[in-house]
């Protein structure tokens, strides 16, 4: 089970005008775009927070990652089916969604989710042991 479903958008936007855009018969555009928006949600929050357990739950959801989640995947939805036809009011969720994650990251917005469990380097630090040199 995904951490956001067609239910889920429908709360965002309207059940006929997201079968509309859905042109597929096994909802494969949702469940992408709903993927796609996970692992942007996943990207942005890993460092900071314990991400992974929140994109697990399937009921007890934080509600502003559901919103984010939402804004992100109807985002996708519409770039997808007709990019150059995205509702302003579509781009400008989008936006604040970005910005919103980009300020998590930074650490100058935050979340109810606990922090991350590990802490992530990508820079490993150390060297050679000092040699001793004679002349």
């Amino acid at each position: 089970m995904s951490y956001i479903t067609k239910t889920d958008l429908e709360t965002s936007i309207e059940q006929a005008l997201l079968e509309a855009l859905d042109f597929s018969s096994d909802d494969s555009v949702i469940t992408t775009a709903c993927a796609q928006a996970i692992s942007q949600l996943w990207s942005y929050l890993q460092d900071k927070y314990n991400i992974t357990d929140e994109l697990a739950k399937t009921t007890g959801r934080d509600d502003l990652v559901l919103m984010i989640a939402r804004d992100l995947a109807i985002y996708h939805i519409w770039t997808y089916v007709d990019p150059a036809s995205i509702p302003h009011a579509r781009v400008a969720r989008y936006t604040a969604a970005m910005d919103f994650l980009k300020a998590a990251q930074l650490g100058t917005a935050s979340l109810n989710i606990g922090p991350a469990t590990t802490t992530y380097s990508p820079i490993a630090g150390g060297s050679n042991d000092k040699r001793v040199s004679h002349y």
